[in-house]
């Protein structure tokens, strides 16, 4: 039972989601579809390429004689790393190590084969570069360790350095602005209606990869509902060795942990309270935080509490409804699918400019 009538969830019971302070409307569903095209892209890289090439209006049969089109991009593009910009981007992106192994893949498949061997009209070296890219995202995501903070803005730098580095289909050197040509903005609209249906068809069959990735956040929360007093205890002990002020700085199940421990302890040295995509609010509406019962306000001991969240994060949750006057709430935008939202904030310039607003 949401005891707020969800106050906590952002766009809860409005049939729509929050929007992004400073989006307008169209530019909001631009995104919002780009950022849907890319979470099918990272479970299917090669979709793109393969859509494109079955709307391609060439024959499949060449002359005699003649080079296929995309013979000069395939031959340049176990090169890119070469570039020193790119490197650096990749680096950023978070999948510079996977890169030439997620090259040599898509090159190597028969859907990128076909798609250089007779591309659509309109099509340039962005398509390529997105099938790049999102293949060593998922071979980076399909690791074990720790989820990798990837940046959407980060992975679309990369994409747009890696089409300025490849010749183009026809082998001359690619046109800027040719990136986003009226067929990837047709099929943009056009997986955008597929996407439920495909990502659906999709989980089914990686039903297990998918269970792995998202049961260590829930058993992690269940687990600490359960025997969260050591987690506070380190937690205590961390801030009463540092000297003051001190700033909490804690995401996903850290936030939970750390604001119930200062609700039930008051800790002076703690001068500043930072969730970033955490559940605590959700929990409080629901009864299930351990420190407090829904409708108890925030004990006057408890410091300001400044609480990140990215309405594509599925686990972040909104404390300014719940909490009236002690939290503030501040909008990211990864523009990265849910579950890559939950841990993109670590690689969100945003989010250091906010910290750098608010560190004591």
């Amino acid at each position: 039972m949401l005891h707020s009538n969800g106050i906590s969830v952002p766009g809860y019971g409005t049939g729509r989601e929050l929007p992004y302070a400073g989006a307008s409307g169209a530019l909001e569903q631009d995104l919002d579809e780009d950022v849907e095209f890319w979470g099918l892209l990272y479970l299917d890289p090669l979709l793109e390429l393969r859509l494109l090439t079955g709307e391609s209006t060439a024959g499949t049969e060449l002359a005699p004689g003649a080079r296929p089109p995309g013979e000069a991009l395939a031959a340049a593009a176990p090169a890119l790393t070469a570039d020193d910009r790119l490197r650096g981007l990749l680096e950023a992106a978070g999948i510079a190590e996977d890169f030439p192994a997620a090259v040599a893949a898509v090159l190597t498949t028969d859907d990128c084969r076909r798609f250089l061997r007779a591309p659509a009209e309109g099509t340039g070296t962005a398509e390529p570069a997105r099938a790049f890219v999102a293949e060593a995202v998922r071979r980076r995501t399909g690791r074990p360790g720790p989820a990798p903070a990837f940046d959407g803005t980060a992975r679309d730098a990369a994409v747009a350095r890696i089409a300025a580095l490849l010749p183009g289909p026809d082998g001359t050197a690619a046109e800027p602005g040719t990136h986003r040509g009226p067929v990837t903005r047709r099929i943009k609209r056009l997986t955008g209606r597929l996407a439920l249906g495909l990502a659906s068809a999709q989980a089914v069959r990686r039903r297990s990869a998918l269970t792995d990735a998202a049961h260590p956040a829930a058993g992690d929360v269940l687990l600490y509902l359960a025997r969260g007093g050591p987690v506070r205890e380190a937690i205590a002990e961390a801030v009463l060795a540092a000297e003051p002020p001190v700033v909490l700085l804690a995401h996903s199940l850290g936030g939970i942990a750390a604001l119930d421990l200062l609700v039930l302890r008051p800790l002076p040295p703690v001068a500043l309270l930072v969730t970033v995509g955490s559940q605590a609010p959700f929990l409080y509406e629901l009864g299930a935080l351990p420190s407090l019962e829904p409708g108890s306000p925030l004990p006057a001991h408890v410091p300001p509490w400044l609480n990140v969240y990215d309405r594509r994060d599925l686990l972040s949750y909104l404390g300014a409804g719940v909490f009236p006057g002690r939290v503030r709430d501040i909008a990211l935008d990864s523009r990265q699918p849910f579950p890559l939202s939950h841990s993109a904030y670590w690689g969100n310039p945003g989010l250091y400019r906010v910290l750098a607003e608010e560190l004591p």
